[in-house]
């Protein structure tokens, strides 16, 4: 099977990062590469998610830049969270549509949540859109949790930040974007360096050995999940990066 066939993509989480994502759809659909189906963590998720639903990657990068999504959060700060995402916000709308289920997205998306009842990883197909979507961006303490029937949902980074699993039948070449580069830094501190190494490495050798196309340059350690600075040149890195790997 061919690139220009279509792929299989998977997209990590990584805050703010996300906005390297937009910029390997950016090139992708430059380059007419057709995107069959996307399994996504946390923005990764998010970020799929707008996109199947027809929203451009600049379009999606232009919501996040102009800090609308900021109107979607509402402080939550006495129920155990410090914020709670108001899914049925103007602006959640604006980026989904009429949609209401997963299903009903342009092409296949998978979201990967973590039950944490169960203490298990999910990889959502199917159901409430809004729901699934933002469990799987619901790092807790900082966003509450998500219920959907007898689940108690938070981010699906926590057990599976980049969630291949659901592509590995696939016919198609999997592109897997990785917003969490292993470098070490010597300011970093023991705590963060440990946590990074449990949740965000774990397995990672194998998942991208069954990668057809990896990106995960170094410079993405520069910038910060949480900081939103620089989202224009993580979206150039993204594109650039997309278009080196693909045409070299």
């Amino acid at each position: 099977m061919e690139l220009k066939d279509g792929i299989s993509l998977v997209l990590s989480g990584g805050g703010a990062r996300g906005a390297f994502h937009l910029g390997v759809l950016q090139a992708l659909d430059e380059l007419k590469i057709p995107i069959r189906e996307i399994s996504g963590a946390s923005i990764g998720a998010i970020v799929g998610a707008f996109y199947l639903a027809g929203k451009t990657p600049v379009e999606i990068f232009d919501f996040f830049d102009s800090r609308k999504f900021f109107k979607v959060l509402k402080f939550n700060i006495f129920k155990g969270s410090l914020f709670k995402v108001n899914v049925e916000h103007k602006f959640f709308d604006e980026m989904i549509g009429n949609l209401k289920n997963i299903e009903e997205l342009s092409r296949p998306l998978y979201a990967s949540v973590t039950d944490i009842k169960k203490g298990a990883v999910s990889y959502c197909s199917k159901g409430d859109i809004k729901k699934i979507v933002s469990a799987s961006g619901a790092l807790y303490p900082i966003f509450a949790t998500v219920d959907i029937d007898e689940s108690k949902l938070i981010d699906g980074g926590v057990m599976d930040n980049f969630p291949i699993q659901p592509l590995l039948d696939t016919k198609y070449p999997i592109l897997g974007s990785n917003l969490h580069p292993n470098v070490y830094k010597p300011k970093q501190s023991v705590a963060i360096r440990a946590f990074f190494l449990t949740c965000m490495t774990h397995g990672m050798k194998e998942k991208i050995k069954r990668c057809d196309y990896y990106l995960a340059p170094e410079e993405l350690a520069n910038h910060h999940i949480l900081s939103l600075k620089n989202l224009d040149k993580l979206f150039t890195l993204g594109y650039e990066e997309t278009k080196k790997v693909l045409l070299s």
